[in-house]
């Protein structure tokens, strides 16, 4: 029945569908209870289809819906985040990021795993860009980004045409994913790290978690940013011994300084805290960072918390921004050239 009413609503639907299940197919069994968050300014078609490829997989999609948080990170209300701990799979479905909030680690640390569809999810992007990559050769270039790009590696130098010049270690802070198998189905359920039980989706990034400390320099987000969505004019940030110390750009680079004022805190402004290598092929701009960070060979940079990523900041906050083509020296050898990673195959 469900599959038949995504069906008459035509072949656009159907593709969304198609992609929709890659991430559920290899992780629900039947007869376990999903949970579905959304809210409030989700567009329903997006959960509905979420919760017809649930059925259709022979689980029980439950759906939550609550009022849109005003930040990433932020919680869903306390009894959603109960609930989360009581059902057999999470799907969060949100505007803001919720992965990573706090009732999100908490139901992870309860042995709840949570396949992360969140930060704003439209119809298009299950349909185009990155949803429709092939995800064993994601999971391949995740892999072999972290081996070639990062392993063994000490000093970073990134630099970008926008102006960006930051140097940074990432010295001993490097952790491989699991060396994928062709044979295996992609998207997966593994812990990549100790209380991570997740899958995200659309997805496609080696993430390195730096010691913010380390990091001089000035970054210029030149694509997307976290809440600010696609940039209209670049954003320069700079930054002393992991610490912004100064905003610079137009309209935008004031909302972010208004955001960090407002619902961060002294964390919020440590950066680098996230350093992530691009691995899909397909994603492309979008305006939405769940698809702009993954686009092969960008590096998107992180403020804030990063303990959800195997670093020790703490913070109310997490933001990333884009930069759509960089170049990164690691040790003074050129490994990604104005977007295009030179050391893969």
């Amino acid at each position: 029945m469900w599959q038949k009413k995504i069906e008459s609503a035509g072949f656009r639907s159907i593709s969304a569908f198609r992609n929709v299940k890659k991430p559920l197919e290899p992780n629900i069994d039947q007869d376990e209870e999903v949970l579905i968050l959304t809210d409030t300014e989700h567009d329903p078609a997006v959960w509905k289809l979420i919760a017809a490829a649930v059925r259709d997989l022979g689980a029980h999609p439950i759906i939550s819906m609550f009022e849109a948080r005003e930040m990433d990170y932020y919680d869903p209300p306390s009894s959603v985040g109960q609930q989360m701990k009581d059902v057999d799979m999470v799907i969060t479905c949100t505007t803001t990021a919720m992965l990573h909030s706090p009732a999100g680690e908490a139901a992870m640390e309860s042995g709840v795993p949570i396949i992360a569809m969140d930060g704003g999810l439209t119809i298009d992007m299950l349909t185009n860009g990155a949803a429709t990559a092939d995800y064993n050769e994601v999971e391949r270039l995740e892999y072999e980004i972290g081996k070639r790009v990062f392993e063994g590696g000490s000093e970073a130098h990134l630099t970008s045409e926008h102006g960006t010049d930051l140097t940074l270690s990432v010295e001993d802070r490097v952790f491989l994913y699991r060396e994928p198998d062709p044979d295996d189905q992609p998207l997966e359920l593994y812990e990549k790290r100790p209380g991570f039980h997740a899958v995200v989706f659309p997805r496609g990034e080696f993430n390195v978690p730096p010691n913010p400390s380390t990091a001089d320099g000035t970054i210029v987000f030149d694509t997307t940013m976290h809440h600010l969505g696609r940039l209209e004019e670049p954003i320069e940030l700079t930054i002393e011994s992991g610490t912004i110390t100064d905003i610079d750009g137009g309209y935008q680079a004031r909302e972010l300084e208004r955001v960090l004022a407002e619902y961060g805190d002294e964390d919020a402004y440590r950066m680098p805290t996230e350093f992530s290598v691009g691995a899909n092929p397909d994603a492309r701009v979008t305006g939405c960072q769940r698809e702009d960070k993954n686009m092969l060979g960008c590096i998107h940079i992180g403020l804030g918390t990063n303990a959800d990523v195997g670093g020790e900041v703490h913070s109310k906050l997490h933001m990333d921004g884009v930069i759509a083509r960089p170049t990164l020296k690691i040790d003074g050898d050129v490994m990604i050239d104005e977007g295009e990673i030179t050391v893969l195959d």
